[in-house]
């Protein structure tokens, strides 16, 4: 795990590549904290997610991608895993406040513009989804190692 390098960076990077929202944000968090998480899994595991589940304008990729992510790191295999949830529910609501107040795809859009970081689609909130992801697994993991 590198919890030194910015996952924000990262996410930043593989938007540049051609991932979508979701995908970049669950294969950059697996990259760097979960580099034995093969990246085609991570990949396949966040795709269907793309433009609010599956193209259709739902809840929105860097929501649920978040969530995804957040298993493939710090779930134990474990069903109904509280700690998970708890660290989804966490995400959900600093990403939520962050977006004011909205998670849908299409909302997002009409609200934060179509175009807002390099020409592309819902790149600023996938790269501050990453930058709070990232603050929320650090903490899990610091609290968990003391």
């Amino acid at each position: 795990m590198n919890k030194t390098k910015l996952l924000s960076q990262e996410v930043a990077e593989n938007i540049r590549d051609g991932y979508c929202c979701s995908e970049a944000l669950v294969v950059s968090t697996t990259e760097l904290y979960a580099p034995e998480i093969p990246k085609q899994l991570a990949h396949a595991a966040s795709t269907g997610l793309c433009g609010g589940m599956g193209g259709k304008q739902a809840t929105c990729g860097v929501f649920t991608g978040g969530a995804v992510a957040i298993g493939l790191v710090m779930g134990n295999g474990e069903k109904k895993d509280k700690r998970i949830k708890q660290l989804s529910a966490e995400y959900y609501q600093l990403l939520k406040q962050h977006a004011g107040g909205e998670d849908i795809c299409h909302k997002l859009r009409a609200k934060m513009g179509d175009s807002n970081v390099d020409g592309s689609q819902c790149h600023r909130l996938s790269i501050d989804g990453g930058e709070l992801l990232q603050s929320v697994l650090n903490k899990a993991i610091d609290e968990s190692s003391s």
